[in-house]
């Protein structure tokens, strides 16, 4: 390894650098004429491993049903501050398995793409550095044959940022004086192209997806600052995250219901299997530790009422 490069396989630093999580799944074979049911899950840290402990409630409550006449496996790729953008290039990246059903649940992380100036903001989410280094990585497939035009290109642009004094948004946290403001949401068309080319990838891998509207909590009559006051007004869970790591609260909350806006829309457009969790998971502070993430009593009940509808509705059948 050579600066989280390997030497033989340097393309690797996809997996190594920026998406660890789906390494070894993109390493296994996942093959569609098997007896095992593959469930790919997609999102960001509301339902990633060691939030949710999805998996494992998800399996627990399907085995339950299915009484060992169905095996399942649950591959969960989702994680913190992933967005349409990620799941894209992830569900992209795991080309080489096949799952039985695609499973996507995030809504809010795209917005704190849009808390930056509308003259740096780029649709691609290149303002970003994260996505800017996915970006260079990706455009030099030679790089197993040669990584000279990958460091040729990774310097000249570094060069070229320092000259031009470029400004990157980091992928985590909002500067507030550069926040959007209600009724500016830059990041909704990207959301809408990332979420449309997620759903051609299903189709063409003849995968079946399910796509679910985003839960949120905002307490009714409280403004939220994103100070540790705001804390109070929820579960009072070990973790929790400020409204203001997406941007100023009331832009927050409408940019996801846009969002669940164009998910419906996908849903009605390509006639695809949808879960309505917004409306399945009361808006109660009791299961929420923050605007989105859930306390235990909230990761219960959103396994349950996922596990019913798959159930219900015979999308492993």
């Amino acid at each position: 390894m050579f600066y989280g490069y390997d030497f033989i396989k340097p393309s690797d630093y996809i997996y190594k650098c920026f998406y660890s999580n789906i390494e070894s799944i993109a390493e296994k074979k996942i093959r569609a004429d098997d007896d095992i049911t593959d469930i790919l899950i997609l999102g960001g840290s509301v339902i990633s491993p060691g939030y949710l402990n999805l998996e494992p409630r998800l399996n627990a409550l399907l085995n339950k049903h299915y009484k060992g006449t169905k095996k399942v496996a649950i591959y969960n790729v989702a994680a913190p501050a992933h967005t349409s953008l990620d799941n894209l290039l992830k569900y992209d990246l795991l080309r080489n398995q096949h799952f039985d059903l695609v499973i996507y649940y995030e809504a809010i992380n795209d917005l704190h793409a849009g808390n930056i100036s509308d003259k740096l903001f780029r649709a691609d989410y290149s303002h970003i550095k994260w996505y800017s280094d996915i970006y260079i990585l990706l455009a030099h497939p030679e790089i197993d044959i040669s990584v000279i035009p990958y460091v040729v290109d990774k310097a000249f642009r570094a060069i070229k940022d320092k000259i031009q004094h470029k400004t990157y948004l980091g992928q985590y946290g909002s500067d507030l004086t550069v926040s959007a403001s209600a009724g500016s949401y830059k990041s909704i068309n990207s959301y809408h192209q990332n979420l449309s080319r997620i759903i051609t990838i299903a189709h063409s891998r003849k995968e079946s997806l399910l796509l679910m509207s985003y839960a949120s909590c905002f307490p009714l009559n409280v403004t939220l600052t994103g100070k540790q006051s705001d804390m109070q007004y929820f579960a009072g869970c070990k973790f929790a995250t400020p409204v203001t790591m997406w941007g100023k609260a009331e832009y927050v909350k409408a940019g996801i219901a846009k969002h669940n806006k164009i998910l419906k829309n996908q849903v009605k457009k390509h006639d695809l299997a949808f879960m309505d969790m917004e409306n399945a998971l009361p808006q109660e502070p009791a299961l929420f530790c923050d605007v989105c993430h859930l306390s235990e009593a909230g990761a219960q009940r959103f396994a349950k009422e996922l596990a019913s509808y798959i159930i219900s509705k015979k999308i492993l059948d």
